[in-house]
């Protein structure tokens, strides 16, 4: 033992390190060997199960046990059974120990740790495990009546368990401790716990259950189907002989069996198990105490929940009635707000009693969630607040909601509700004299019963009027006198005021948002006299905070403190009462709380923000020791701006002041606010599209929600640059900047951007990683809105993050940044970021992707591997398919399909399809066959990792669900040509033509002679002779065939070659490439020919020219490939010289297909007009054969077009023109076999020139 201390000194300092560094796995795996040794013996030595057992060295080493199996699980061998369930059936027979009742918690901490390590690591093992969990559990049923037995004591009960468990591990080898000598059985395996009396066994079975339930949740999966009848029912029964910790523990256990859906209504039966609850409800039974204590009411009402959540409806009202009449205390019905709402949406409003909620409002602390249960009432019942012409109901109302505080008798069920006029209006004048009538009075609340009604419309009726009357009860004092305190009255109409903020009700909302303004006076005179004490001032302020949300969000016309300064100035005052004034500091009132609510309604106050003064509460706010505190006053600044945008500067300069804070929670919400007030920043930086760029705020509504927080709110942030994939329905209620008010502001903008920099990079560097994903979170808002200058000057900083951030330690961050990578890819922040293109000869978009591609040379860690392929991944997503940086992207990725590990090969892939998907459906197979750009550089970069990089060539056939002799037949076409032209001056190309024939086990001459027109074709287009010589040279050397022979073998091939292949689109470059074709024809004619006579050369190859092109592009999917036929036909028709007319049968079928497509109208009209003229040039007999055709074809686009000019018809006009004014002789003898053209402006030179032609037809 003599080097625990240090062993234990190491490995906190490797714990410490490794926050800081990447692990090193030699030096853990030293560590491991060392702690092996060592943990049996400080087991063996200070972990003995007794009521001896030193309780300080027992909680030191599970402590040490703990923090070793959390942070060098291989010490375990990374959750083997036989090193980790010795030690769990070491530890636990201390549950049932008394001495160390106080340590249970520590622990259960160590054998979760423990249990959670054997779920990863032996599945099997841990299975078993909670089988024997079971198992003792049915056993501690068994062992029940005899320990409670406090009459008859027994000499002592033992169990024996966990015998399956320790079975199965014992001819294990690297079993980690033997079991104490005072818990191991005479015979056989298992563990012996001593549970002799209730001191031990009680215990020892509410933690067993605990275990269960940690099970249950954590291992849903793997326990999942083994649950059992015994099991469930042994613990329900358990409740009839435990204290509060084991029945509270039972409670947990229904609940998380149900919620996690591992069991069904077969294992348990709800029914019984509400009727089991509802007995317990009961005041007394049978002389057993009664639990009242917040906790356990707590639990016992999430099991009802969880049990009406998961029953059937007729269980719901077979029960509701026994549940809600049994639930007596106000801490038992908070406790049951939740079941409550369950019954409500199943039962008669008979059942639930929604009068009682009424009831409850007039409690002294009435319970938060009733709010839920009234809303839910209302839902159901949807109560008609001011029925018209109906003063007598209202009266009847009246008298029947006080009639509790008058003491008045309550109607039996059959009579007839009668009218108490005068009563009420006696009791309406009572004067409140203390706290005694109001107690007195409350009773009586609990007793009456509200008057029955017979059908959901009477009871709505009835609880809208009692609501009505009720609120009018709630005056301040010094107006109309009711009989409830002042304090109780200002609560209950704040819970209503939450209340019908969510519930849309008009009147309800206009009256009550009235009288939550004439509280505020008094609420200040209690202020100045000190007399806060019992006033729950947070109640009030979220209230009116949700009503000042209301009226921002719904385009109401009766607005807060609108026309009331006096309200609006002593708001002020309210606001500062939480700093200026002490508040009792009781649960739910606790005062950072009451400062947060303070915090939220300051950005939504528009009338009090005029007087400047309240920044004072945010400044408050910002100084206040409490750390909820000031994160609410650092995410409500962008909230003021966004409502108040003049307030930009003053909100800027107090960042400055946010650099000294040093709590992590507080810091993660400076970097929320800051992103945010990046975008806001951005509405008035003077840029061009300075009113086009939006900032919104929506508000998400939810309804289980009732307390609208600071970053709730911003939650429904909107910017129009930075939050483009977010979709909203604009027409929704938000809240938006007033444009004119921005542009006041801009003009008077007194702030630097340099000043929200500053603490944002400072933070970026932070040793906490949820403040450093928080940064990377909002890095893309504070890039998107900074200026070029702010930008060029911050350039150092934000490479050197770009660096830091790649390779960040911590892998959440690295994959953070990998989702906000693409960012950098705007032009703007690109171009000032990487504008070094004339000093390194680089584009922009280069010297970024250099920034990936040396993480990946620095990288070593597979991890590191994974995150730096998502990041390129993120920049292939979001770049444009057609340009560099998706094609440089990609090739990153296709690098790492020879890495060394498989995981980051499959990873590769994984990411390269998706990718790929995102942009093309069908993946990287259609963008292949698409875009043959990308195609051709894929396979050109293939072919240079083919000798070297076989796995490579292998991962990427994978990719395509292909062979990897058919991925190298596909590469062939596009890479052999170079290959040939290359092989004179470089021998690797020798090489890679020699395995390309390898992997299609073919000799290299063949495999050369049979692609020569691919090679020709590409030697040609290069326009360089010496090239075409070294193509040329190639083949003589090996087939022994001079240029002409050569020609000659491949020549219809070759011209195919040169005038119908498939190129990409209709670009520049292959416009220019068929610019050159001609050129290209007559020099292999003169080699051939010893002319340049192209029409004559070409004369046998047009039609299978025209037929080609016909079938491989004309009549092809994509538009630009049919385009690219029109040109193609176009040249054809300019080398045909004489021959033309021989072949304008074929050429106008494939004129009037090109002219009869939309889409290819413009260039087949441009066609046909080149067509016409030709003709009429080369061979001017041939006009009258097509001239009838031509009309015939054009008409229908004139009528088409005739009411509107266009290009088409611009063209079309020209053709017309081109036919008749050139062809007046034709015209003068066919003119009868034209079909009339119509009488339009644009054709009236055409019409005239035929009119004056025109004869009787023989």
């Amino acid at each position: 033992m003599a080097n625990l201390s240090s062993l234990v000194h190491e490995l906190r300092e490797r714990i410490a390190a490794s926050s800081s560094t990447p692990p090193n796995r030699s030096e853990d795996a030293s560590l491991e060997l060392r702690f092996r040794a060592v943990i049996p013996n400080l087991l063996h030595a200070y972990v003995v199960p007794s009521s001896s057992a030193n309780e300080r060295e027992v909680i030191a080493v599970l402590k040490l046990l703990t923090h070793t199996v959390k942070n060098f699980p291989g010490v375990f061998f990374h959750g083997k059974a036989s090193a980790v369930l010795p030690i769990i059936c070491r530890i636990l027979p201390f549950f049932a120990e008394p001495s160390f009742c106080s340590r249970h918690g520590i622990i259960f901490e160590t054998l979760g740790s423990l249990l959670s390590l054997l779920r990863t690591g032996d599945r099997d093992a841990y299975r078993q495990f909670f089988e024997d969990v079971m198992g003792v559990v049915e056993d501690l049923l068994t062992i029940a009546p005899i320990a409670n037995d406090t009459t008859n004591p027994e000499p002592g009960v033992s169990l024996r368990c966990f015998c399956e468990s320790l079975s199965g591990i014992s001819t294990d080898s690297t079993v980690h401790s033997e079991l104490p000598a005072c818990n191991k059985p005479i015979d056989g395996f298992g563990i012996m716990i001593n549970l002799t009396g209730l001191a031990r066994w009680q215990p020892f079975a509410t933690w067993i259950i605990k275990i269960s339930c940690k099970c249950v949740t954590e291992g849903a999966l793997n326990v999942e189907g083994l649950i059992n009848v015994p099991f469930v029912l042994a613990a329900c029964k358990l409740l009839c002989y435990g204290d509060a910790a084991l029945q509270m523990a039972c409670f947990d256990l229904v609940r998380l069996s149900i919620l996690g859906a591992v069991v069904n209504d077969d294992i348990i039966s709800s029914e019984s198990m509400i009727l089991s609850i509802s007995s317990i409800l009961s005041e007394a039974e049978d002389g057993r105490p009664v639990f009242r204590d917040k906790v356990y009411d707590s639990s016992l009402g999430r099991c009802l929940q969880a049990l009406y959540s998961s029953c059937t409806d007729d269980v719901i009202k077979l029960t509701a009635a026994d549940i809600v009449d049994k639930t007596g205390s106000p801490e038992l019905k908070a406790a049951l707000c939740g079941a409550y709402v369950q019954i409500a949406k199943v039962c008669p409003p008979h059942i639930w009693k929604p009068e009682s909620l009424i009831n409850i409002l007039c409690y002294p602390k009435p319970y938060y969630g009733l709010v839920e249960c009234f809303q839910v009432a209302l839902s159901i019942l949807d109560p008609d607040p001011d029925p018209v012409g109906e003063t007598t109901n209202m009266e009847d109302c009246l008298d029947a909601s006080l009639s509790r505080v008058t003491g008045c008798e309550p109607l039996r069920v059959g009579e007839k509700r009668q009218l108490h006029l005068p009563n009420v209006l006696k009791v309406k004048r009572q004067k409140v004299e203390g706290s005694e009538n109001f107690k007195s009075a409350s009773q009586n609340m609990n007793k009456v019963d509200y008057p029955p009604c017979e059908g959901k419309k009477e009871y709505a009726e009835y609880i809208g009027s009692a609501l009505r009357l009720f609120i009018e009860c709630l005056e301040p004092p010094g107006g109309k006198a009711n009989a409830l305190e002042p304090e109780i009255s200002l609560t209950a109409l704040s819970m209503l005021c939450i209340v019908f903020c969510k519930h849309h009700s008009a009147k309800f909302s206009i009256h009550i948002s009235h009288q939550m303004l004439e509280w505020i006076p008094w609420i200040c005179k209690q202020a100045n006299q000190e007399s806060l004490g019992r006033l729950d001032l947070s109640v009030y302020l979220e209230a009116l905070h949700s009503l000042l949300l209301k009226q921002r969000f719904l385009p109401l016309k009766d607005e807060l403190f609108r026309d009331n300064d006096d309200a609006a100035n002593a708001m002020q005052l309210v606001l500062k009462i939480p700093w200026n004034h002490p508040l009792p500091a009781a649960e739910p009132c606790l005062p950072w709380k009451t400062k947060c609510f303070c915090l939220q309604i300051i950005s939504m106050m528009g009338p009090l923000s005029e007087s400047g003064r309240y920044l004072d509460v945010l400044d408050l706010g910002l100084q206040d020791e409490a750390k909820e505190v000031r994160s609410e006053a650092i995410i409500a600044m962008p909230l003021v701006v966004l409502c108040r945008f003049d307030t930009v500067a003053q909100i800027f300069r107090r960042l400055l002041f946010l650099s000294k804070e040093e709590n992590e929670k507080v810091k993660k919400s400076i970097t929320i606010s800051l992103g945010y007030l990046a975008c806001l920043y951005g509405l008035c930086i003077g840029n061009a599209n300075f009113f086009q760029n939006k900032c919104k705020l929506f508000l998400k509504e939810e309804n289980d929600k009732h307390s609208w927080t600071g970053d709730r709110l911003l939650q429904g942030f909107w910017c129009s640059m930075c939050d483009k994939s977010v979709l909203y329905n604009h027409e929704s209620f938000s809240i938006t900047s007033d444009p004119h008010n921005i542009g006041n502001a801009a003009s008077k903008l007194d702030c630097d951007y340099r000043d929200l920099l500053r603490p944002f990079f400072a933070l970026l560097h932070d040793e906490s990683e949820e403040i450093q994903l928080s940064c990377v979170a909002v890095l893309g808002r504070i890039l998107v809105h900074m200026n070029a200058d702010t930008l060029h000057e911050t350039k150092i900083e934000w490479i050197k993050s770009i660096d830091y951030l790649l390779l960040h330690r911590r892998k959440s961050v690295r994959e953070a940044f990998s989702k906000q990578i693409s960012c950098f890819l705007e032009h703007p922040i690109l171009t000032c970021l990487f504008s070094d293109e004339e000093a390194t000869r680089k584009s922009k978009e280069q010297l970024f992707l250099d920034k990936i591609r040396h993480g990946y040379e620095a990288a070593n860690d597979p991890e590191v591997f994974e995150t730096l392929l998502e990041a390129t991944a993120g920049i292939m997503v979001a770049a444009d398919i057609h340009g560099q940086l998706f094609l440089s992207s990609l090739i990153l990725l296709l690098d790492q399909l020879d890495n060394l590990n498989v995981t980051v090969r499959k990873f590769a892939s994984s990411l390269i399809h998706r990718s790929c998907f995102f942009h093309l459906k069908g993946g990287l197979e259609q963008i292949l066959a698409k875009y043959y750009h990308i195609r051709n550089e894929v396979y050109n970069y293939l072919s240079l990792r083919l000798v070297g990089s076989p796995k490579l060539i292998e991962e990427f056939a994978t990719l395509l669900d292909v062979k990897a002799e058919e991925l190298v037949k596909r590469m062939v076409p596009v890479v052999l040509p170079k290959l040939v032209i290359a092989q004179q001056d470089d021998h690797q190309a020798v090489v890679t033509l020699e395995e390309l024939a390898r992997y299609l086990n073919k000799a290299v001459v063949e495999l050369v002679v049979e692609w020569i027109p691919k090679v020709l074709a590409f030697a040609l287009y290069q326009a360089d002779g010496h090239k075409l010589d070294c193509a040329l040279q190639f083949y003589r050397d090996h087939t022994g065939t001079d240029k002409k022979g050569i020609f000659n073998a491949a020549l219809a091939e070759l011209l195919d070659e040169l005038l119908c292949s498939v190129d990409e689109g209709d670009s520049v470059d292959t416009s220019i490439r068929l610019s050159r074709v001609p050129q290209m024809l007559k020099e292999i004619a003169k080699i051939l020919r010893g002319n340049e006579d192209l029409p004559g050369f070409l004369r046998t190859y047009f039609v299978g020219l025209l037929n080609s092109i016909d079938r491989k592009m004309l009549h092809s999917d994509d538009i630009s490939l049919q385009i690219q036929a029109t040109k193609r036909i176009e040249m054809l028709i300019n080398m045909m010289g004489s021959h033309l007319s021989t072949y304008v049968p074929k050429l106008m079928v494939l004129l009037m297909h090109a002219i009869g497509k939309e889409p290819l109208q413009s260039d087949g009209l441009a066609v046909l007009h080149c067509f016409v003229r030709q003709l009429a040039k080369v061979c001017p007999s041939s006009t009258k054969h097509v001239i009838s055709q031509v009309f015939a074809s054009l008409i229908p686009l004139l009528e088409k077009h005739k009411d509107h000019s266009s290009l088409h018809m611009t063209k079309i006009v020209k053709i017309l023109e081109e036919l008749v004014f050139e062809n007046k002789t034709v015209l003068k003898q066919h003119i009868c076999e034209f079909p009339p053209l119509p009488n339009i402006p644009a054709l009236a030179e055409v019409n005239k020139v035929i009119r004056k032609h025109v004869a009787p037809c023989p």
